[in-house]
């Protein structure tokens, strides 16, 4: 066997970070599957109306990362994420005290934008 070439285990520590960088995405992607198959035939409101909140923080967090990224600053980056997050926090709570509570300022549009939610 040859001997490991140097910096072969800082390559392989790049290439794991990379895999790891997907596994927010596929984790959101899965429990939005679940989500959905659980209640497609159940069409629990109180569900439905919560899915459509979660997907339209997770749809706008993909779409803030993506633009986000172009910026140089990156204190504009995490202001946004941090704010996609504290959405995310709200509507957890809300969802934990079984309330209906929207979205603050979007909430209503996402109610609205995917009504193929059910």
């Amino acid at each position: 066997m040859s001997k490991n070439p140097a910096g072969k285990n800082l390559a392989l520590l790049a290439y794991g970070s990379a895999i790891l960088i997907y596994l927010p995405l596929l984790f959101f992607i899965g429990a939005f599957g679940v989500a959905i198959i659980l209640n497609q035939n159940k069409g629990n409101k109180f569900a439905s109306f919560h899915i459509r909140q979660m997907f339209g923080i997770g749809a706008m967090t993909i779409i803030a990362s993506i633009f986000t990224n172009r910026v140089e600053n990156i204190w504009v980056g995490l202001t946004v994420l941090s704010l996609m997050v504290l959405l995310a926090l709200l509507g957890f709570t809300s969802a934990y005290r079984n309330q209906q509570d929207e979205l603050p300022f979007i909430g209503k549009y996402f109610q609205q934008w995917f009504t193929f939610i059910k």
